[in-house]
């Protein structure tokens, strides 16, 4: 790994790596000593060690900042041209790869092991741990794929929960992602886009979180690479990699962090700063929203803390901060006015959140559990304390709470640490919800009493929509930037003990064996997959198109979507979401009235309860046709706006399902592979 150039030093304390985290990167700041300057580097040959020692210098002086690790030669004309100088950029990165580009290829080798079994049979297999959340992604993608090439609305559509319709951006969405992905989309369907955003997000979420750290956090490229390792392959990207491509997708988050961080630094262009923050979080919005609420959370923390400890500071950088924070704001407010109203104030919009929030807060005592998809964790059995397979994010082991803990004291005096620990400590309390809980009985040492913060906060907003258990995604985050600064300093104190460089030598030594020993538990394990269900050709070969017209767009499947069966949907996601489905894992209002959130309405109409009734019982209970029945199935499918009933041959009881449609509908036939029950016309 390449360090900072043998020889250098290192600040002390307060004014070493951690302080890079927030102190201005300015010729003022402390740098390390001996260092070459940019004209200096511009002027070498291009060496790898030039191009690292480029990246601890202060990047306030390129007005042109592109945010990259590798040095470059800057002539007159490349300043003048930012395109000119992206090209040599890029040339000179294949002709002399920089160690930024070359960790990035490592970690998209890594994110592609552990997820081959997918990505190599997209069309064949399903995340194991998950088939139902990724059921869902799939039609998401297609959905916003036929919204784009057939220039409609990406934020609503009616394929889902008809004939209300879903108000796609007040669920859980990936909307940004599925328009990029579109092409993909189109061309070879939703599977293949899920696998590759899948494998994206692990490699994608790596490399970002090393640029964050090398440029803003930390001096060695070793500590930035080990944290963005531990950032981008985390319990909590591995829990979320299973179908949470809206939690897994965390790759902004660093970028955001440096833009605020940039906000502070004297002689920046504090206009355009700003809008490259509404920028991003804009585009995060439609990435991952709940992700852009837990950096909003982290980022306030954070500052707070460090506001109290270094209040002349704050007060000094304040005008320039808050001007650029203001054309931020005021940017992304533009850009988001109609998408947030659309989602709060539109059509099937809602309010809280359906689940329940006590069993999807964190266990104290996980925190120091291992999760079953890394090394140390139990592939074959979920711990009890985890909320489910996708909601491990608390759980990161004792070890490496202990090492971090212990990475925390040695660098105590820093005031950003004391910060970052300070935001880490209440995200914690947040993450364990309004009951707090440790080994599953209540904390009675508690110092907020047996209620916990989220108590007092869940009904405002946001809170109101959010699961307390996510608040250890930002606190995971934390994590790895303390991780990364107790390395960072390792690997520097030698040079800065210089007087007792044996004893630095085994201190470091030291901390990388904790490291290690804190690191080896969690490498995560390969996805496992499970055979997909295959599409019944009525669907993949288009007869589903006899079943539609104009004013009759749905087709009712049996069994009828839901919160758990997703048969409709896999169908619907098969023919580009081109006809309606009723109910389905939706979030929708209670009613037209009540604005209060209910998950997967079922059975409302008087033909799915029975439906359902003979799809899980058999048709033993079922009442005689006749022509009050005949009339109600009539009405419930005009309802809908559908003319036919589809079973996939095979089907539970499909035998009663077939004895009741055939009188209360017509007679149905077998074709395709399944059996289609079809409304006479006239």
């Amino acid at each position: 790994m390449t360090e900072s150039p043998g020889g250098q030093g290192a600040p002390e304390h307060d004014s070493e790596a951690a302080a890079l985290l927030m102190e201005p990167s300015t010729p003022a700041a402390p740098t390390v000593p001996g260092q070459q300057t940019r004209d200096e580097v511009g002027n070498a040959s291009g060496t790898a060690e030039a191009r690292v020692a480029t990246e601890s210098v202060d990047d306030a002086e390129d007005t042109e900042d592109t945010g990259a690790d590798a040095g470059e030669t800057f002539t007159p004309a490349a300043s003048r041209n930012p395109l000119r100088r992206i090209a040599a950029r890029v040339v000179e990165e294949f002709l002399n790869p920089s160690p930024g580009l070359l960790l990035s290829l490592l970690y998209i080798g890594l994110a592609v092991f552990l997820t081959w079994k997918l990505l190599f049979h997209p069309t064949n297999s399903l995340l194991a741990g998950n088939p139902y959340d990724q059921f869902y992604f799939e039609w998401q993608l297609t959905a916003v794929e036929h919204a784009i090439t057939h220039l409609q609305n990406p934020l609503f559509t009616h394929t889902m929960n008809a004939p209300d319709g879903m108000n796609l951006v007040a669920n859980p969405q990936i909307i940004g992602p599925a328009a990029v992905l579109t092409p993909i989309t189109a061309l070879f369907g939703a599977p293949v886009s899920f696998a590759l955003l899948t494998t994206f997000n692990l490699a994608a979420t790596a490399t970002t979180w090393r640029w964050f750290l090398r440029r803003h956090v930390v001096r060695t490229e070793t500590a930035a690479f080990v944290g963005g390792l531990f950032l981008g392959f985390s319990p909590s990207m591995m829990s979320h990699s299973l179908a949470h491509p809206n939690l897994a997708g965390q790759w902004l988050v660093p970028l955001i962090l440096a833009g605020v961080l940039r906000l502070r630094e004297p002689d920046r262009r504090r206009v355009r700063d700003g809008i490259v923050l509404g920028l991003l979080i804009t585009a995060q919005v439609f990435v991952g929203e709940e992700l852009l609420l837990l950096a909003a959370m982290g980022v306030t923390f954070f500052l707070v803390a460090y506001i109290l400890m270094k209040p002349r500071q704050a007060w000094a950088e304040a005008a320039g901060f808050l001007k650029g924070a203001g054309v931020a704001i005021v940017t992304a407010g533009a850009l988001l006015a109609y998408p947030l109203t659309f989602q709060f104030a539109g059509p099937q919009s809602f309010k809280g959140i359906p689940f329940d929030v006590a069993y999807y807060s964190a266990d104290l005592k996980s925190y120091a559990v291992y999760p079953n998809l890394e090394l140390w964790g139990d592939p074959a059995k979920l711990d009890p304390l985890a909320p489910g397979g996708t909601e491990q994010a608390a759980l990161v082991g004792w070890v490496l709470l202990l090492v971090v803990a212990l990475m925390t004291l040695w660098l105590i005096r820093n005031a950003a640490v004391r910060a970052l620990l300070i935001a880490a400590l209440v995200l914690v309390a947040l993450s364990v919800g309004p009951t707090p809980v440790f080994d599953h009985g209540t904390i009675d040492w508690w110092p907020l009493g047996p209620t916990g913060v989220w108590t007092h906060l869940q009904n405002l907003p946001l809170f109101s929509s959010s699961l307390p258990v996510r608040e250890a995604l930002a606190v995971s985050w934390i994590i790895g930037i303390l991780l990364a600064l107790g390395l960072d300093k390792a690997v520097l104190y030698p040079q800065q003990m210089v007087r007792w460089v044996v004893f630095a030598d085994v201190v470091r030594g030291f901390a990388f064996a904790c490291v290690i020993v804190a690191l080896v538990p969690l490498i995560p394990r390969v996805f496992d997959t499970s055979p997909r269900h295959p599409i019944p050709q009525y669907f993949t070969a288009g007869a589903w198109k006899e079943c539609v017209s104009p004013g009759h767009n749905t087709i009712v499947g049996v069994p009828l979507s839901d919160g758990g069966d997703r048969t409709n949907q896999t169908w619907s996601t098969a023919a580009d979401t081109a006809f309606d489905i009723p109910q389905g894992p939706v979030m929708a209002p209670t009613s037209t009235t009540d604005k209060q959130v209910a998950w997967a309405k079922n059975n409302v109409l008087w033909t799915a309860q029975w439906l359902s009734y003979i799809y899980k019982n058999g048709g033993s209970a079922t009442p005689p046709v006749n022509p009050s029945i005949t009339n109600r199935v009539r009405l419930d499918l005009e309802t809908w706006h559908a003319k036919c009933v589809v079973a996939e041959d095979g089907t539970q009881n499909l035998a009663a399902i077939k004895n009741f449609l055939d009188q209360a509908i017509a007679p149905g036939t077998l074709e395709g592979g399944v059996v289609v029950w079809k409304e006479p016309t006239g």
